[in-house]
């Protein structure tokens, strides 16, 4: 496994990031810009920005998340 950046993230608050799947590896298709919430534990919860369902996924079949930065938090 390769990491490049360690973050802390927080399962109440909701990120924007760029999401790709497994199976969009495979597919040779692009990362997904979304808004995602990493609850509950071992899933992500992802709206993509262009529109369309929100989808749980587990977090096994994510292959890789980049451009995360926090766009809400409930502490605020």
């Amino acid at each position: 496994m390769y990491v490049e950046t360690v973050v802390q993230i927080n399962d109440r608050d909701t990120y924007q990031a760029s999401v790709r799947l497994r199976t969009a590896v495979v597919s040779n298709r692009p990362p997904v810009d979304a808004l995602v919430r990493f609850s509950p534990a071992g899933w992500l919860t992802m709206k993509p920005l262009a529109g369309g369902r929100g989808s749980v996924v587990s977090a096994a079949e994510v292959f890789d998340v980049t451009n995360l930065e926090r766009v809400q938090s409930l502490d605020q």
